[in-house]
Order: C-alpha cells, then structure tokens, then sequence
C-alpha cells in the first residue's frame, strides 16, 4: 500500500507563526519586568553593601569617612575658615576607596598608592597619580548597578568606562569648596575634609539619607544622553543659594537654563570610582530624583573633572526613583516625587525638621 504524506499549507504555517509571534509578544513583557526586578534587587543589594560598609569603616575610626583624602588636607581647620589649598580636594581619595577593605576588597586596596595613620587620616597619594596596577580603572562590581550601565563610546581617562553608579551624599549643599567656615561643613554626612561622627546625625539615623544612585554616561560626547551634567551654566537669577532651604522656584529656573545648553555637556559622569570629585561619587539632595532638568555643573571644569557648584541629583534607570542608603544601614527607593523640602531635609544631618520617609504614605 502506498502511504501519502500530507505538508503543511502555507495558510497553516502563517498561523503557526502568528500565533508564536503573539505568544513572543506577550511574554516579551514578563521578559522585561523579571530582568528589571533583577536588576533592581541587585542594586539595592549593592547599596545594603555600601552602608554595610560605612558601618564597618566607623566601627573602625569612629567616624564616617569624609571625600578628598590627601595629604594635604590633614590640618585643615573648618572653625577658622583655613583651607590652605583647597583647590587641591579634586585630588583627594573618594569615600569609595576609603571602604575598599570594608568591603572585601582588600586586595584592591593595597594596591593604592596610600596608608592609613592610627587616628584615620591618610598621607600621600593622589588618586589620577595612582599607577600600581592601574587600579583606577578596575571596575568593582559592588559598586555598579546593571541597569545604569551603557557601553562606553569612547575612551576616557578611566579607560574601564563606567565603573560607579553610588554616590554619597553633601546633602542640600550646591558648594564644591568655600573659604567661609560654615561651608566647609557640608549640611549631609559627607563633606570634603570633615568627617562625621554618628553621634553628630542629630535627626536620626534612620532619617538620614548616606547615599543614592547615579547614572553613567556612555562617553560620546556628541550626543546628549539624558542624566549627563550640563556645563558652564550659570544661573543668571537673584542668587538661590541659601541655607538649609534652597527654594524650589530658584533651582527649577536653573534647571530651566540648563536644559537650553544640553550641547555642552559631559558624558563621563559614573566612571571613576576613585576620585571624590561631583557627578563621579559625591551627589547633592537639592533636587529630587530623576530631576526632570539636566544636572547643572555652575561652570565648564578642566577635563573630565567636575570640581565645581551645581545641582547634582540622584538618578536611576529604574524609573519613577532611584535607590537611597540610610545612615541606619537601611535601603530605601525613594520616588521622584518626593516633596521638595521633604527630600532636602531627609540630606541633612542635623536640620531639626521633623522629617521622615514614613510622611510619604
């Protein structure tokens, strides 16, 4: 007997890749929504190991450690407004370095060219002058959030491109460095050259903010990507620096300023890990997150740098906010549309307001 096999039609097969083709659409979602969850609990992972470690660092010297380590600092006298030479900051070693062996990562440690005294304070070394291994460029998975890390376009000083999507925070402080005395004691946990003791955290621990997300740039200086720092700004208004309160309607101006000159902008932010200088491991909480204006350096810095004023706000690709580590060791995702005070006054250590994210449900 003669058997007779039958194919398919061409009706049935465009069926059968329709019907795959609607079942790829509908799980692409899924896809989607699982690897940003995983991509969410991996960065908050990374942050609960950050403020894990500032712990571990102030069990040690009792005291969090301050931004710009460098020799030259070590006498500096904030009561008398000596800076000596302040401009030297950008020079000095991030927190970030400072938390290496707290970290498990001791290894990368003592490979940088510093060491540290008995009473917490460290001698010698800049951070771009540091050539053991190259250890600058050496990209520290715990300090990298997968869902904020474009591929590179171009080569960079920190040749490892992206490689720190965690800052800490200066708190409602748009200053780089000033001679007036005051400033130099940044209203949040972190202030370059002074460090802060838990016992100074005088609104509470818990309702402090240690540090947040930061994008990375993709380093094509060509292209406007959105969370790159606008250059050489300057807010043209009355003058809206003013402390504690910085007022919203004098920051959302510059913002506005700052959006018309998105062509002179830099796109190296999030890159070093090593340096202390804005856009790279220190961030403000003047704005909230995800400002909906570009971050604003006051002026166009030397190089990659950005050792200058500005607005310097925390941001993800998580969307609708961005990861926060508290002073209490807690993680937190703080929305975007966080009150404007509220936001400013969970960045200061000690501004006496009653001040909570628990205001927010």
């Amino acid at each position: 007997m003669r058997r007779r096999f039958r194919g398919f039609t061409l009706v049935e097969l465009l069926v059968v890749i329709a019907i795959i083709g609607i079942l790829v659409a509908l799980l692409l979602p899924a896809v989607q929504a699982a690897r940003g969850a995983a991509h969410r609990m991996t960065c908050s992972n990374n942050m609960k190991q950050f403020v894990l470690g500032l712990h571990n660092y102030h069990d040690v010297y009792k005291t969090f450690p301050r931004y710009g380590f460098c020799s030259f600092m070590n006498n500096y006298e904030p009561d008398t407004g000596n800076w000596g030479e302040r401009w030297r900051i950008w020079q000095g070693y991030s927190v970030h370095t400072l938390l290496l062996p707290y970290m498990e990562q001791t290894t990368i440690s003592n490979n940088i060219w510093f060491t540290a005294n008995t009473d917490g304070t460290w001698d010698r070394g800049f951070w771009y002058n540091q050539s053991a291994g190259n250890v600058r460029n050496v990209r520290i998975p715990a300090f990298r959030c997968p869902a904020a890390d474009p591929a590179p376009n171009s080569t960079n000083i920190w040749n490892g491109g992206p490689g720190c999507n965690y800052a800490v925070s200066a708190g409602p402080w748009l200053y780089w460095v000033d001679g007036t005395p005051w400033r130099g004691r940044a209203p949040g946990v972190f202030s370059p050259h002074v460090e802060t003791r838990m016992a100074q955290i005088k609104d509470g621990l818990a309702n402090t903010i240690a540090a947040a997300e930061v994008t990375s740039g993709d380093g094509d200086g060509s292209f406007y990507r959105p969370g790159e720092p606008v250059r050489n700004r300057l807010y043209s208004g009355s003058h809206p620096w003013t402390y504690p309160n910085v007022p919203m309607a004098a920051i959302e101006a510059w913002g506005q300023q700052c959006a018309l000159n998105i062509g002179d902008h830099m796109s190296s932010n999030g890159w070093g890990w090593c340096g202390s200088n804005y856009t790279q491991t220190v961030f403000n909480t003047v704005a909230p997150p995800n400002w909906n204006y570009p971050t604003c350096i006051a002026t166009n810095p030397p190089g990659y740098a950005s050792d200058r004023d500005g607005i310097y706000p925390a941001r993800s690709e998580h969307g609708n906010g961005a990861m926060h580590g508290f002073a209490d060791g807690s993680v937190h995702f703080v929305i975007e549309s966080i009150p404007f005070n509220l936001y400013q006054w969970l960045g200061g250590k000690a501004e006496g307001q009653d001040a909570s994210l628990s205001q927010m449900e």
